[in-house]
């Protein structure tokens, strides 16, 4: 189960969403090279200064300029791919045709039980196969040749996922993720929704494995996540390295981390995501109170385009009983996503949930709501800091629907609160509002009048703001800065 949070400026409730997913009975009619590079040119990634986004290059550091050239690491784009084993390849065609417009799945799981029994490497080359659900057995290698496109074939159930890892040592290689595509059918999981409330078809399911490493790739319009990271029979997934690739217009989430320890996530871009609550770009956001988040390392990544924030960190349903969360975001860019930059909540309990949740150096650009904002954010909870939060003209939408606020940061909560919200630090926020869609620059607000505690908001460099000064609002009095 998922859950998803509907917020209320008299009452703050949440509603359980049950699970489900679905698929397409037509073919995708674009190749990958312009699937990839349209879609994601055509979603506004050009939003933050005009820079276009190439999914063979890693995210610019938040410091950079948004005309700056960007940095010069490589997702890959050559015809061969660097072994990341020094296990023998195998090329798939060796266990069968395949790649000739058929179902390939039997040759694909086959080929891939075979190899990794064997202590070898499955090479898939270029072309484009068309496959049913995959589950990968230990010590799994997956090494994908440039021009490779694997499609889903019609017909996926709503808890169908396209490649499934529930093992341990497996890794999924690409050559880069402008040139190997996994690609779902979102168009038919769209049609099923809205009868069954589906939402669990996701590209790349990782459900209680360990040591799992996926570079290099891109996987796309799913009825579900691009990416789910949760636990399984042996708990929490561990020690999973997911870089260098691409998660474009699927249904919920580009990525969902559910569950796990010791997770690095960079240079990966999650886009255009659209079709049910939450939309967002990553959603962090254990289902149950013995759900772990611990150890996660969210480096050098760019979300834009999606229909909910940039990035979601949504504790609600932990508790004091839960392992303390330990969560690290550095570079980090948001753009134009349909609501806030950044947004947080947790569970209005106490004891409540411990740990720390520390975003730096980081930035959000043209996003629909707040730069950044805690929804019901207990102070007895996590601490949270921003470092070095770069906030460039936030609201693109209008107030928000929530509050009716224009401030670029905020800490609010609605009536029927229990206990002091705050414990978030804004440390070195620059802030820049030119769109006139701004009238604070901070609000921190209880309507529940339970109290307002912990925060803390040291600028930098402020401008634009149309209500200044103060430049903020703390329980309805003015400040110009908080601390």
């Amino acid at each position: 189960m998922h859950f998803l949070s509907s917020y209320s400026r008299t009452n703050f409730r949440l509603f359980i969403r049950k699970p489900g997913c679905t698929r397409s009975s037509r073919p995708l009619a674009l190749t990958p090279f312009v699937l990839i590079s349209a879609v994601l040119l055509l979603a506004g990634i050009s939003g933050c200064g005009g820079a276009q986004l190439n999914p063979n290059v890693a995210p610019r550091t938040a410091s950079a300029s948004p005309s700056s050239s960007a940095a010069s690491t490589s997702a890959g784009s050559t015809s061969a791919v660097d072994p990341v084993t020094s296990a023998p390849q195998v090329s798939l065609l060796t266990f069968g045709n395949a790649g000739f417009g058929g179902d390939d799945t039997t040759v694909f799981q086959n080929a891939l039980n075979n190899t990794a029994a064997n202590g070898q490497a499955l090479l898939v080359p270029a072309g484009s196969y068309n496959i049913s659900p995959i589950f990968f057995p230990n010590n799994s290698q997956l090494v994908l040749a440039a021009g490779v496109t694997v499609t889903a074939n019609p017909g996926y159930g709503p808890l169908d996922t396209m490649l499934k890892i529930t093992s341990q040592n497996v890794t999924i290689q690409g050559a880069g993720a402008s040139s190997v595509i996994f690609q779902m059918r979102k168009s038919e999981y769209v049609a099923e929704h809205s009868s069954d409330h589906s939402e669990w078809r996701h590209c790349l399911d990782i459900e209680g494995a360990s040591n799992v490493t996926i570079s290099g790739i891109s996987c796309n319009q799913s009825g579900g996540d691009g990416i789910y990271v949760a636990d399984g029979a042996a708990g929490p997934s561990q020690n999973v390295t997911i870089s260098n690739s691409v998660f474009d217009q699927n249904f919920r989430q580009g990525f969902s981390l559910i569950s796990g320890v010791h997770i690095f996530v960079s240079n990966c871009y999650f886009t255009n995501t659209s079709g049910t609550a939450p939309e967002a770009g990553i959603d962090i956001e254990p289902n149950t109170p013995n759900n772990t988040v611990a150890d996660v390392h969210i480096t050098n990544n760019f979300s834009t385009g999606n229909a909910g924030a940039g990035l979601l960190i949504s504790l609600q349903e932990l508790n004091g009983s839960s392992p303390n969360v330990d969560i690290t975001v550095s570079n980090y860019q948001s753009a134009s996503n349909q609501l806030s930059g950044y947004e947080l909540i947790n569970n209005d309990v106490s004891p409540n949930i411990q740990g720390n949740i520390l975003i730096q150096n980081s930035s959000s650009t043209n996003d629909g709501s707040y730069g950044a904002v805690g929804h019901g954010f207990d102070a007895n909870g996590p601490t949270v800091v921003f470092q070095n939060l770069s906030i460039t003209n936030p609201h693109k939408n209008g107030p928000d629907p929530t509050y009716g606020d224009s401030a670029a940061v905020g800490c609010l909560r609605g009536g029927g609160g229990s206990y002091p919200i705050g414990n978030i630090q804004f440390q070195a926020v620059t802030i820049a509002v030119t769109n006139g869609m701004v009238n604070r620059y901070f609000n921190f607000q209880d309507y529940s009048n339970i109290g307002v505690q912990k925060m803390v908001f040291n600028p930098t460099t402020l401008s634009g703001a149309s209500l200044v000064p103060p430049a903020g609002l703390m329980q309805a009095a003015g400040f110009n800065s908080v601390d």
